[in-house]
């Protein structure tokens, strides 16, 4: 009891999923570059603040004997006064030097540079924002995907476990005709045949399943384990969907899809790039102030009444010519807004191009399921009803195993089918940026 406990396989919901998506790799990724957008914008914003400097310093000066020469004045017989340079012995002394300096600098204008470098910071920051949105919707999407396949290999190996019952039901049956000479030796053959097959595509399926678990688990960034996807509530049902067409989609769209208010921030903040790059064009202008104690000693240093030193200015500087570099770099970045508008303009159309493309495959996939609904329903029967002829004589193990055939090729499709419908629906929702209403097939 215990082995089978810890061999048990660990459930998993599409809620799960969906929620441990938004924490892979990608996803993670994202996370970081807004963190980096907000460093960024912190990093423009110090420029609002005063640049504020603080210097203490203490040296002491030995010095050994020194000669040097002096200009001194030489009074001459003749009351002239000349000059000439005479020797002068120093001894040896040490010398202190105490030392205090504080300055403040504040920037007051630079052409507009720092408010349009942090508004672009700012802009770029929900740019960030809005992609990590992104980045956790197409994650999500994958994920779901993947949940699906596992869902979809569970399924079937469901299905096929039941082929193989009915595959050993029909050998039995042959058995028994055979022996009591209402078959022939070949039908016992065949229907032992098909079984053999029948397991065959069960272990094949099973091997599937572990392949899907593994890609599943990869992409959440989770170790490798068993696992089972459980199918959401509903599932079994029939897929709904209600009338939404593709116009109502784009509009939906465009109000909840975060890309466009990606591709609107990192246009405004190409736009304040332009007027960065602009700024060079005007002057810069700084106020400082600085204070400044200097003293031999100690004792002076201490001295409130002595060494005092305060500076105050303003300093304007101005680039009246580059050499054109200003000029090439206004036009390199407006040749990148340029670009980037062609870009979006490019992107907004791919973007409802893939709804309404997704609003006509979830049309066709519903569609598609009802009829898949319908092969089954039939598909058994005629299974059913060939099984009855078979068990009265009437027909033979081959017609059986071909109906047999036919209605489990019908039930893999409509499980396939229900399947597409559920991943057209979250494709949607990816496109859309939220839950919408799947369309109903006309």
């Amino acid at each position: 009891m215990m082995i089978a406990l810890l061999l048990a396989a660990t459930p998993m919901t599409l809620a799960d999923v969906r929620q441990a998506s938004r924490q892979n790799l990608d996803s993670i990724r994202a996370e970081l570059s807004v963190t980096r957008a907000g460093l960024d914008r912190a990093d423009a914003r110090s420029v609002l603040f005063p640049q504020v400097d603080l210097s203490l310093g203490v040296t002491e000066t030995l010095a050994g004997a020194q000669r040097r020469f002096t200009t001194a004045p030489q009074l001459g017989p003749d009351g002239t006064i000349t000059f000439v340079q005479r020797p002068v012995d120093i001894p040896s002394f040490a010398q202190g030097n105490f030392q205090l300096g504080l300055s403040v600098a504040q920037l007051l204008y630079d052409g507009g540079r720092w408010w349009n470098q942090l508004a672009r910071t700012g802009a770029l920051e929900e740019a960030a924002k809005g992609q990590l949105t992104e980045q956790q919707a197409a994650s999500e999407l994958e994920a779901v995907r993947r949940f699906y396949e596992l869902l979809r290999a569970q399924l079937t190996l469901t299905v096929l476990e039941n082929a193989v019952a009915r595959s050993a039901d029909l050998l039995e049956r042959s058995r028994s005709l055979f022996e009591a000479g209402r078959a022939q030796k070949r039908d016992l053959l065949d229907a032992e045949v098909n079984l053999g097959n029948d397991r065959i595509a069960v272990i094949r399926q099973r091997q599937a399943i572990v392949a899907a678990q593994a890609s599943l688990l990869q992409w959440l960034g989770q170790r490798p384990r068993d696992i089972e996807a459980q199918a959401p509530k509903g599932f079994e049902a029939p897929p709904p969907g209600t009338q939404a067409d593709a116009e109502a989609l784009l509009s939906l769209a465009r109000q909840r899809r975060p890309l466009f208010g990606v591709l609107d921030a990192q246009g405004k903040g190409a736009r304040l790039a332009v007027e960065i790059a602009r700024a060079d064009y005007l002057p810069r202008l700084t106020a400082n102030a600085s204070y400044n104690r200097s003293a031999p000693s100690a004792e002076l240093f201490v001295d409130p009444t002595k060494q005092h030193a305060l500076t105050l200015g303003a300093n304007l500087s101005w680039d009246l010519f580059s050499g054109f570099a200003t000029d090439t770099q206004v036009a390199r970045v407006q040749t990148q807004l340029t670009e980037l508008e062609r870009q979006q303009t490019q992107a907004t159309i791919e973007l409802e191009t893939e709804i309404v493309r997704a609003a006509g495959a979830m049309t066709a996939q519903l569609e598609i399921a009802k009829l898949a609904a319908k092969n089954r329903a039939l598909a058994d029967e005629s299974f059913d009803a060939e099984s009855q002829r078979y068990a009265a004589g009437a027909s033979t193990s081959l017609s059986v195993r071909d109906a047999q055939s036919r209605a489990l090729q019908a039930q893999l499709t409509q499980l396939q089918t229900r399947v597409d419908v559920e991943l057209a629906s979250a494709a949607l929702e990816r496109l859309t940026g939220g839950p919408v209403a799947a369309p109903e097939a006309p």
